[in-house]
């Protein structure tokens, strides 16, 4: 449900006639960067395929038929209809949708995973077929797709060729899934049809004037689910969603060179705060399963050596994944017979503030004996460290014959008092942060106020916080949520050290099988 302010009369007018202007056209209104990656190559992650590729055909555009549509713009999942005429009589012809395919580019190596930028590629879609009458006219109703927003190409062909082109124009559209409830209560924000091109590509979340975190849709079609907590004293509160630059609130778009796009106002909502029931349980919420790459033992990570790709020995662990102090089993067959083997945990060890950097380190496991058939059985706990891919690796003597990928998850070890005095300091401690660009760090926010950033790589994986009960008596939420640290962009992305609020669907570390979650946790300030 939407509750958008209204633009003066003069401001929707002005709206609606750039509108047409724009929708004339038939090519994107702003192209995307396609920056070339430094060397050397980056891995780029594949957002999840929306259709078959089709080569456009060499036709030049004057040979094109034009396809009309009514309306000639919308928002997702509305219908439209698509005609034209002057087409090959009785032909079937098949339509397509020109999308754009988002993904995030990194650069993978052993002691570290670079964020390198945001892509955009052009990808047909099909639409199904059309059959063309006698008189060579078509006429078929839409349904516009899930797709990035802005102006979309719609291509007929016939025996491998373009034969006609048009073009809609999808708007964005903003809702949310409640305006009441108690503190706490769980507010979902969606966001379809945002666009890919500079300052719409990212959009910002506020609450009663105070930043929150902002959302992103690279790799899920211009769909963005965010999830925010009701905060604040009972009573009425301004939830707004706004046009961002580089992440944070723009909030004179309408002056911008976008206006036309956004709008004179922000999409705003009045929800209003019906009661406190105390501070709600600590809840860690955790990306999909599907939206985790399943990586293959032989694929770029952090810790890995070559020895993954052809190992003398085959190692796997079961479970392959776990918070600190797990236990973890190891099976490893083709080993010498009867032989004492090693076991280390690689990691990295060091900071980015000092001139020594960072390194990889090996920590010892424990000793194992392999059996007669040179199989090994044996368990070992996780260590309490850094977060993010490592590698156990085997030893017999000083040859290193086999090794395994295993993921250490963070976790929320210690959540703050339920009850805590005004100004009173208190803690949350969480472990096995990162030490990657993708996942060293954590954003903050208090009562949906973004409050700052934290670093788990100095202290190995380790994340304690300090914070000030404020706000006055009564329950105040805190969201702990994943970031980028740090990165090389194009000038297009500066998201860096803020609260990515669609990070369950739309992180650079997802493709890579990282699994960052949102931990939320609670305190009720007393007098």
């Amino acid at each position: 449900m939407t509750n958008a302010m209204r633009a003066p009369a003069w401001a929707k007018l002005c709206l609606a006639c750039l509108g047409l202007l724009v929708i004339s056209c038939t090519g994107p209104a702003t192209e995307p960067s396609k920056t070339a990656s430094p060397a050397p190559a980056p891995v780029a992650i594949p957002s999840a395929p929306t259709g078959p590729a089709v080569a456009p055909s060499a036709a030049s555009l004057g040979e094109l038929k034009l396809l009309r549509t009514s309306p000639e713009k919308g928002t997702v999942g509305t219908s439209f209809t698509l005609s034209g005429e002057g087409l090959p009589a009785g032909k079937v012809l098949g339509l397509q949708w020109a999308a754009w395919e988002g993904t995030y580019v990194t650069k993978v190596s052993p002691d570290n995973v670079e964020y390198i930028e945001r892509t955009y590629a052009k990808k047909r879609v099909s639409l199904g077929p059309v059959t063309a009458d006698a008189q060579g006219k078509v006429n078929k109703s839409l349904t516009v797709p899930e797709d990035h927003g802005e102006i979309h190409e719609i291509y007929a062909m016939a025996d491998g060729k373009d034969v006609a082109r048009g073009a809609y124009r999808i708007l964005r559209s903003v809702t949310v899934s409640s305006t009441r409830g108690p503190v706490g209560a769980p507010i979902t924000v969606t966001v379809k049809g945002m666009a890919s091109s500079y300052y719409q590509s990212t959009m910002a979340i506020r609450w009663d004037n105070n930043y929150t975190g902002f959302i992103s849709t690279v790799t899920t079609k211009g769909t963005a689910v965010a999830k925010i907590r009701a905060a604040g004293p009972a009573g009425d509160h301004i939830l707004q969603v706004y046009p961002a630059s580089h992440a944070v609130p723009y909030l004179n778009s309408h002056e911008g060179p976008n206006w036309h796009i956004f709008g004179v106002y922000p999409d705003t909502f009045t929800f209003t705060v019906t009661k406190d029931n105390g501070a709600p349980e600590a809840l860690t919420e955790w990306p999909e399963d599907g939206r985790v790459a399943k990586v293959s033992i032989s694929a770029p990570r952090t810790t890995g050596s070559a020895v993954s790709s052809s190992p003398v020995a085959q190692a796997v662990v079961q479970p392959d994944s776990g918070p600190i102090l797990s236990k973890v089993n190891l099976r490893a067959d083709g080993l010498p017979s009867n032989a004492d083997v090693e076991l280390f945990w690689v990691t990295a060890r060091g900071n980015r503030a000092s001139s020594s950097g960072w390194s990889l380190d090996s920590i010892p496991l424990g000793k194992a004996k392999t059996g007669g058939n040179g199989s090994l059985q044996t368990t070992f706990e996780a260590p309490d460290d850094l977060g993010g891919w490592h590698t156990v690796r085997v030893y017999s003597g000083s040859k290193l014959v086999s090794e395994a990928p295993y993921y250490l998850e963070r976790s929320l070890l210690t959540a703050p008092p339920k009850r805590v005095k005004a100004g009173e300091v208190f803690s949350i401690q969480m472990k096995g942060i990162g030490w990657t660009e993708l996942d060293n760090g954590v954003a903050v926010t208090y009562d949906n106020s973004f409050v700052g950033m934290a670093c788990g790589f100095n202290s190995n994986g380790n994340i304690t916080l300090f914070l000030n009960a404020t706000g006055g008596p009564g329950t105040h939420i805190i969201d702990i949520y994943p970031m980028i640290y740090e990165g090389h962009p194009n000038k297009q992305i500066f998201d860096f050290e803020l609260p990515q609020l669609t990070a369950l669907q739309d992180h650079p570390s997802l493709a890579l099988g990282y699994r960052l979650p949102v931990f939320r946790v609670a305190i009720e300030v007393v007098k």
